[in-house]
């Protein structure tokens, strides 16, 4: 296997969990959530899905779509944590898939050549595979906070998220 076929391989697989597997998850999650318990949080110091959704979408947009697509943006980074006016759940997925939808497209304009391209941001890695790797494992992260609270919240079985994310947006290899 070849050099370039490695860095093509990488590329899809980043997309697919970026774009599609922990997307999927995070809506399968909170789902059956009311808006109350999207915005619950065990304590003032801790989050809710709906910080770490506003979060996530906050990150995504600088670090993947402005930073490797183009796209303006200006985050407020605070304001994603300290959000506390309980934005309905439709809407809050309206602004968590508008930006799932952006990295779409910016993953349609990268190819395997711009993984070792150096990083826009040289403080913090590299090459732009060190980013789109860190942000594959910041979304995951908080995938994880999100799907553990769901549970929590409601008791329901969320055992097959995971697996149902992978096998319907790419994570795993087709039969």
């Amino acid at each position: 296997m070849s050099s370039s076929d490695v860095a093509s391989i990488t590329l899809d697989a980043l997309r697919s969990r970026i774009t599609g597997v922990f997307p999927a998850q995070i809506r399968s999650a909170i789902e059956p959530l009311t808006d109350e318990q999207i915005w619950w949080r065990p304590n003032e110091s801790s989050n809710s899905i709906g910080n770490l959704m506003l979060h996530l979408a906050g990150s995504v947009q600088l670090y993947l779509n402005k930073l490797h697509g183009g796209v303006e943006f200006t985050r407020d980074r605070e304001a994603e944590f300290t959000e506390r006016t309980h934005i309905a759940k439709g809407e809050l997925l309206a602004r968590f898939d508008d930006v799932f939808e952006t990295a779409v497209r910016t993953f349609e304009k990268l190819t395997p050549e711009h993984l070792t391209t150096p990083s826009p941001v040289p403080s913090m890695h590299q090459f732009a595979v060190q980013d789109l790797i860190n942000i594959a494992a910041h979304i995951s992260t908080h995938a994880g906070q999100i799907v553990w609270i769901a549970k929590a919240l409601t008791g329901r079985s969320l055992d097959d998220v995971w697996m149902t994310s992978h096998r319907e947006h790419g994570g795993w290899k087709k039969a």
